[in-house]
C-alpha cells in the first residue's frame, strides 16, 4: 500500500512503471533526505509498495522522488493525486457462476446490478493471497526476551531480517495445488465420521491465509469481490483457499482477453510459486489493483 503524506489538494503521487522491489537500505535513506521525511516512513513506503510509492506529496518533492529512483535503475513516474483513480468499494459476492455470456451473480440484489455481467465489460481481474498476520513476524520475536530489544542495534537487526524475508518470500502454490485431494478427502471423511474438522489449514510459514479475487467491470461501472467465503458453482472446494483461488482464476482467464491481468493473476492462474500475488494485507492489494488500472487507464485501455 501506499504511503500518504497528505490529503491536500494539489499533491502529487509517486508510481513505478512496473512493480519491484525496493531495497529499504538502499533507497530509503535517499527518498528520506529529497523528501525530508523520516526514515521510518520511506523504509515503510519501499516494503509496502505494490507499485504506488507515495501519495499526496508536494509536486517538486515528488519528483525529486523520482530522479532519485532513476539513480538506482528504477522508473517511476509523478502524477497528480487527482489523477490517479478511486475504484469502486467491493461488492462482495457469495454465490458466482462462471459461463460464456458472462460472470453470473444470483447472489446480488440492488437497484442496477445485473445478474450477469458480460465478458466484454471485465477491464481488470486480479487476485491474491493474503497474509496471515499472525505469522508476518513468527519466528523472528517469539524465542527473544524483551531485554533482548534495549539496544537499538538489536531492533534494527530484527527490522532487516523482517524486510529480508519479505523481499524472499514466495507462496509454495504448486505444493497447495498438489495436496488438495488429499485436503478434500480429509474434510469428506470428517464429514462422514461426524468429527470435526481442523479449521482453516495452515501453510507453513504463512499461517491461515485469506484469498480475495476481484473482478472490475465498466456497465455499471463496480468491483465484483469474491473472498475465501464465497462460492462459484461448477468449481470444486477444497480445503485448500489458495488451491480454490487458483481454480477460480484459472477458469476466468480464457473469457478476460481483453481485461487487464497483473502478474499476480497470470502467476495464479499458471499454479507458480511467486510472491507476486501475496499480499500483507486488502490495503496493500487495492493499492495494487489501483495502480494497475491506473496504467489501463494512462495506456488508453
Amino acid at each position: 500500500m501506499a504511503v500518504r503524506l497528505s490529503r491536500a489538494e494539489g499533491r502529487f503521487s509517486v508510481l513505478l512503471t512496473a512493480v519491484s522491489w525496493l531495497d529499504p537500505a538502499l533507497v530509503a535513506p535517499e527518498l528520506a533526505r529529497v523528501l525530508k521525511l523520516p526514515k521510518s516512513d520511506t523504509v515503510r513506503a519501499c516494503r509496502l509498495q505494490r507499485g504506488i510509492l507515495f501519495e499526496g506529496a508536494e509536486e517538486a518533492a515528488a519528483k525529486d522522488a523520482v530522479k532519485t529512483l532513476a539513480d538506482f535503475g528504477v522508473e517511476a513516474v509523478s502524477v497528480p493525486d487527482a489523477e490517479l483513480p478511486i475504484l469502486p468499494k467491493p461488492v462482495h459476492v457469495s454465490l458466482s457462476s462462471i459461463g460464456k455470456e458472462g460472470f453470473a451473480t444470483p447472489s446480488i440484489t440492488g437497484a442496477g446490478m445485473p445478474k450477469l455481467w458480460p465478458w466484454d465489460n471485465l477491464v481488470l481481474l486480479a487476485g491474491g493471497v493474503i497474509m496471515d498476520p499472525d505469522a508476518l513476524s513468527a519466528g523472528l520475536f517469539d524465542k527473544i526476551e524483551e531485554d533482548g530489544f534495549s539496544d537499538a542495534t538489536d531492533r534494527q537487526s530484527m527490522a532487516a531480517k523482517q524486510l529480508e524475508r519479505a523481499r524472499d518470500r514466495v507462496f509454495p502454490l504448486a505444493r497447495e495445488i498438489e495436496h488438495a485431494n488429499k485436503q478434500l478427502g480429509e474434510a469428506l471423511e470428517a464429514a462422514l465420521s461426524g468429527k470435526a474438522t481442523a479449521g482453516t489449514p495452515v501453510v507453513e510459514g504463512f499461517g491461515k491465509v485469506d484469498t480475495v479475487l476481484d473482478l472490475l467491470f465498466t456497465k455499471p461501472f463496480e468491483r465484483l469481490r469474491v473472498s475465501s467465503k464465497g462460492r462459484i458453482t461448477g468449481l470444486e472446494h477444497t480445503g485448500s483457499r489458495a488451491r480454490n483461488l487458483h481454480a477460480a482464476v484459472k477458469a476466468i482467464v480464457p473469457f478476460a482477453g481483453d481485461a487487464t491481468q497483473p502478474g499476480a493473476t497470470l502467476g495464479l492462474a499458471d499454479g507458480a510459486d511467486s510472491g507476486e500475488y501475496l499480499f500483507e494485507d486488502l490495503s496493500q492489494f487495492d493499492s495494487y489493483c489501483r495502480w494497475n488500472y491506473y496504467w489501463r487507464l494512462k495506456r488508453g485501455g
